[in-house]
């Protein structure tokens, strides 16, 4: 595949946060680091070898070189470098893209001075309009562009609702499932998650991705119900804040459009 790297990009991104030093810039889906320096880019990835891309550009020519250990298994194993594999090139283009999306959102948040619009108007597509109403006339008149100030917002709001659980991960698919069934969109409906069998927290467990495969069992049991449990904060991490969200009306979709807008993260 041809990577598809804008030289413009790259040297927005270089020249505005690039530090001799380096400049550690965390992409909160998947908890990898990127390194971001006057001359080049160094992507991290979760891979068992610690690959990571060392980008820079010569005039309008891209140059990437991976490196990587050079035995997982030993003991003070050196980083040294390695070919760049079809599946290096996905993974490149798939980091580089998000590093670009979160940078400019996060600089159109910063830019817009003031989060308070945008968190209200996720208020409704979250909430029921009263409810929407009454929680946007709570927010303080200044609401700071960072995430961090977002989330504490919007996790009042969602605990004041009875719409947040917190637990970590691993307990998604035991006593979790338990805190989620108190979630009030689940108590509405009458609704009540089940643990996995054994033989389907096997296949959770065994799944390439462990979050994924563990909400992805949740949610198959709201379909018709037209609710989704959603993973969301300032990062996802070990331990995790969950909400429910009506998906009627493409309200999940419009959801996610402005956690995305306020730099916050998800999944569902």
């Amino acid at each position: 595949m041809t990577l598809n790297i804008s030289a413009a990009d790259f040297a927005h991104i270089t020249s505005t946060y690039g530090k001799i030093n380096g400049h550690s810039i965390l992409d909160a889906r998947e908890n990898v680091t990127h390194e971001i320096f006057p001359d080049k880019v160094v992507i991290g990835t979760n891979f068992a070898n610690f690959a990571t891309y060392q980008l820079y550009f010569t005039a309008d020519t891209l140059h990437v070189h991976k490196y990587a250990l050079e035995d997982v298994n030993a003991d003070n194993a050196k980083m040294i470098p390695d070919e760049m594999s079809e599946e290096d090139q996905e993974e490149l283009q798939s980091r580089w893209d998000t590093l670009v999306q979160d940078i400019k959102a996060a600089e159109k948040l910063q830019q817009s001075g003031n989060a308070r619009q945008t968190l209200a108007q996720l208020y409704l597509d979250i909430f029921d309009e009263d409810t929407a109403v009454a929680l946007t006339d709570e927010l303080p008149p200044f609401v700071k562009p960072d995430p961090h100030a977002v989330w504490e917002e919007l996790a009042v709001a969602l605990q004041n609702s009875g719409n947040l659980a917190e637990f970590e991960w691993s307990d998604l698919t035991d006593t979790g499932v338990y805190a989620l069934n108190e979630l009030e969109p689940l108590q509405l409906e009458g609704i009540i998650l089940e643990v996995p069998a054994e033989d389907e927290y096997e296949e959770i467990v065994s799944a390439d991705d462990f979050a994924q495969a563990s909400i992805d069992f949740v949610n198959r049991q709201l379909e018709e119900y037209e609710l989704r449990i959603v993973a969301l904060g300032p990062v996802l991490d070990e331990y995790q804040a969950f909400t429910c969200i009506s998906t009627a009306d493409d309200k999940l979709a419009r959801v996610g459009k402005k956690l995305r807008a306020l730099c916050l993260v998800y999944l569902y």
